[in-house]
């Protein structure tokens, strides 16, 4: 059985740090019980990068069992999500994290594997072992995310993609999930859903589809396009005409086009859509209105039509979206 490191740094969340110990630690219970074997059971410990104590993002002073060391090959290496500060100190955190990064890179030449979610899939993204792979993180970072690393595919609506021997997963809690999947490859099926039942991990939670905000993308200098963004967002019932909006930014179609889609990534009338939906979404956690009340609210007119982006969008259908999220 791989031995599991937990690496503990300054600003980790103590549930993030603490929970895949606690599941692999249930999961050696029910090993035991369902085999009747004492041997073949995960082991752990947690590091830091100087093997001094840490203190986590709510103040708890975690000691650890070492530091930084090359690890046997097959290893699982677990980094918890961690405080997010905001942009640019977001930048300076992931930068003064150099040397964990480099220690990641070389475990995992040396045959590791390695579990990241939330804001530590920045920090395995900073590696570059994701390049041209697949990775998700938390719902609410995937714009910050597909910017810093356009080499990665992002999956944003997935809760944990699994390459192998890179584990990315999305909001805070999902290191559960990836820790299900360890406990599976290792240990089977059978023990990994003992596992989710004894501590009540919703294995069916596949998706953040549902919770993404979709992005507003206006991180960019382009005042033009940023003019052309905020008509779309005064204007949302409006029928969408290129050619109109256009003129209305003093531009020909064919230069608002290309511009657009440089600072943004998309398309103006992809860029309405999302503005629409996300209005829907508003409307349906806190009114009681119809469907097709919001439909026409949005600028919508044929329900079917309407019914089919939003689905498509958030992985639900209006409905569903109403019974889950509904204040």
């Amino acid at each position: 059985m791989p031995k599991v490191y937990v690496l503990a740094y300054e600003d980790c969340y103590a549930g993030s740090l603490a929970n895949p110990q606690d599941l692999y630690l249930v999961a050696n219970s029910h090993w035991r019980e369902q085999y009747k074997r004492q041997d073949g059971v995960f082991e752990w410990q947690v590091l830091s990068e100087d093997g001094a104590p840490v203190r986590t993002a709510s103040g708890l002073r975690v000691a650890v069992d070492g530091a930084l060391v090359d690890l046997d090959e097959g290893s699982i290496i677990v980094l918890p999500a961690m405080n997010y500060p905001g942009g640019k100190a977001f930048s300076h955190k992931l930068l003064a994290m150099s040397a964990i990064v480099s220690w990641l890179s070389r475990q995992y030449a040396n045959g590791c594997i390695i579990c990241a979610h939330c804001t530590s899939s920045f920090v395995l993204a900073e590696t570059g072992l994701l390049s041209g792979l697949a990775a998700t993180t938390s719902w609410w970072l995937a714009e910050q995310f597909g910017q810093r690393y356009p080499d990665i595919e992002l999956r944003a609506g997935e809760l944990v993609v699994d390459e192998k021997r890179l584990i990315t997963g999305g909001a805070n809690g999902a290191e559960m999930v990836t820790a299900l999947i360890l406990v599976e490859r290792y240990m089977g099926k059978a023990v990994a859903s003992l596992c989710a039942k004894t501590l009540l991990v919703d294995t069916n939670l596949t998706q953040q589809t549902p919770y993404l905000i979709l992005p507003r993308q206006k991180e960019h200098s382009d005042a033009l396009v940023l003019s052309a963004q905020d008509h779309l967002e005064k204007n949302l019932t409006s029928p969408f005409s290129l050619d109109a909006l256009a003129t209305q930014c003093h531009v020909s179609s064919r230069t608002l086009m290309r511009r657009f889609k440089e600072a943004v990534g998309d398309t103006p009338n992809s860029y309405l859509q999302n503005l629409r939906i996300e209005a829907a979404k508003k409307l349906l956690e806190s009114t009681g209105m119809s469907s097709e009340q919001i439909m026409r609210r949005i600028g919508y007119a044929d329900i079917s039509s309407f019914n089919r982006l939003f689905q498509r969008k958030t992985g639900l259908t209006p409905r569903s979206y109403r019974q889950k999220f509904s204040h």
